[in-house]
């Protein structure tokens, strides 16, 4: 199936993942009673995962293999691992950001608020984990397998991306509460 769907296949997971995610975001790092959770949050990072996040990894690897072409392993290792983690990492995490703050109804200065508290350390904290995983995945996995080794490790990554913007909107909506009064 994923040979035959890989978009369809992969935004699928993805949208699994995410949900996943969310939920051990709020259960198991934020300790939410089940009464407590926060659906329209879920529903989000699903419609996330499905439309946004799915599709990007399943035409990003196909698209790193076609332009990457160097007769070195190691130097096409380095340039995909590169790319990944220099062009696809950081416009992922703003979309994140972005997205999640739109549909919280902040708007465009919840956008940049969001952005401001959260991008940097959020990339610096992808920088920790991806580019070792991409390496191994890059190095032994074939290119329709690649999201294959993303989704079992974006289910930790999805839990605490899940985590780190809810944490910022509460901040967010703390924040404006004081400025109200």
């Amino acid at each position: 199936i994923l040979r035959r769907f890989p978009t369809t296949t992969q935004s699928v997971t993805t949208c699994a993942l995410f949900v996943v995610g969310d939920w051990a975001a709020q259960h198991g790092v934020e300790r939410r009673r089940l009464a407590e959770h926060d659906s329209q949050r879920t529903v989000r990072l699903a419609f996330f995962g499905g439309l946004i996040a799915g599709p990007m990894v399943a035409l990003w690897y196909p698209f790193l293999s076609r332009v990457v072409r160097v007769k070195s392993p190691i130097k096409g290792l380095v340039y995909r691992v590169a790319l990944d983690q220099l062009a696809y990492a950081p416009v992922a995490i703003a979309l994140f950001f972005s997205y999640n703050a739109i549909l919280e109804g902040r708007g465009i200065e919840g956008v940049k608020e969001r952005l401001e508290r959260g991008y940097v350390s959020t990339l610096l904290n992808n920088w920790k984990l991806w580019p070792f995983v991409q390496i191994v995945n890059f190095r032994f996995v074939p290119v329709l397998y690649q999201s294959l080794v993303v989704n079992a490790t974006a289910l930790g990554w999805n839990t605490y991306m899940s985590y780190t913007n809810s944490r910022l909107g509460k901040k967010e909506a703390a924040e404006q509460d004081l400025t109200k009064q």
